[in-house]
């Protein structure tokens, strides 16, 4: 809990109304209540000219009786109300929310019942939950939380200040860069997808390759990301993987790339930075893209795609000639209905159907 007047100063931010006030934790606009805190982005979210906050836009009357706190763009006036004032109300926001709701304490501990081996590397500092597992050759860096039934497998190198969620596995040599959250059951490392037949049956390629994680990477539960069949399969710096994810062996993904839930990238591909998947969307192997791109939900690439491009549909292509299609599409029927109308009329005029050569 903290009064309005110390959130503020934290913030570094200007505040209106009573700086006394006690604010216990973070919430959205339409929630506002007694202690809490809600943010306004710009002042289209007011619905009003730039700069005013009106009562018939918004009801003010009704917002003094929830009580809590908002940040609002800097300029806004909207007097008798508790206000933090700042240049980017949604940032402030996250900042705020982290001080209101600081998470958990770190462990700075290995457990007893912790499984580290004895030639595992464990900085100090860093905390082994109990049941956590941490192979002989593994590293991990100082500030980082292994939680319960976590596994670091051996030549496995965790950063700093990493959170290691219940379940996850990090495999035999993989490097997980400083700041990285990687949530319950993810599998980092697994064998990639290969194999060839001979004789009708199949053979399994040696995976010997390995996963790099690079730097604040986040990766939702129960996504798997698989080592490379030689080199490296690699997720860029700032890269953050929504839940049911799948990358597959040798592929790169940029920097700052933003993947949602179900979707996947088949082997050896190479994105740019900025790729954005929507959810249940896929990429074809061997493919590159460019920077930027962006891909609407189910959304499959099966071919290079340009910088900046936006994707839709199966197979992918560009966004403006996907809505033409879906348009086209959507007024079929009423295509057919026209053609069998003009049909009938043809034959009524005496016109015969030509007869249909069956194989």
């Amino acid at each position: 809990m903290v009064t309005l007047s110390d959130l503020a100063d934290q913030l570094g931010l200007a505040f209106q109304g009573d700086g006394r006030m006690r604010l216990n934790h973070a919430c959205g606009f339409s929630e506002l209540n007694p202690g809490g805190l809600a943010y306004l982005a710009d002042s289209k979210s007011l619905n009003v000219p730039e700069g005013v906050f009106s009562s018939k836009a918004l009801d003010l009357e009704g917002l003094k009786g929830k009580g809590g706190a908002v940040i609002v763009p800097q300029g806004t006036l909207a007097l008798g109300l508790n206000l933090i004032f700042a240049p980017d109300p949604l940032l402030a926001h996250v900042a705020a929310t982290l001080i209101l709701h600081p998470g958990m304490k770190p462990n700075k501990r290995i457990h007893p019942q912790a499984l580290a081996q004895p030639k595992a590397k464990i900085a100090k500092g860093a905390g082994i939950d109990f049941g956590a597992m941490v192979y002989a050759g593994a590293t991990v860096g100082k500030g980082t939380r292994v939680m319960a039934g976590a596994v670091i497998m051996e030549g496995a190198q965790v950063g700093e200040d990493c959170i290691i969620y219940p379940n996850a596995v990090i495999g035999p040599d993989s490097e997980i860069g400083d700041r990285c959250i990687i949530h319950a059951g993810v599998s980092i490392g697994t064998d990639g997808f290969g194999f060839f037949q001979r004789a009708g049956e199949n053979h399994k390629i040696p995976q010997v390759g390995k996963v790099v994680i690079e730097d604040e990477v986040e990766i939702g539960a129960n996504s798997c990301i698989d080592r490379a069949r030689f080199s490296v399969t690699r997720i860029g710096r700032n890269t953050k993987i929504d839940n049911l994810v799948h990358i597959a062996h040798n592929v790169e993904v940029g920097p700052y790339s933003l993947i949602t839930a179900q979707s996947g990238i088949a082997g050896s591909t190479k994105t740019g930075s900025h790729l954005m998947m929507g959810g249940q969307s896929g990429i074809r192997d061997n493919l590159v893209l460019g920077q930027g791109v962006s891909l609407l939900a189910r959304t499959l690439v099966t071919g290079k795609a340009q910088d900046g491009e936006v994707l839709a549909g199966m197979p992918g292509r560009p966004m403006k000639e996907w809505r033409k299609l879906q348009a086209a599409l959507a007024g079929l029927d009423k295509i057919v209905e026209r053609l069998q109308k003009i049909e009938t009329f043809i034959m009524g005029l005496g016109f015969k159907r030509k007869p249909t050569n069956n194989p």
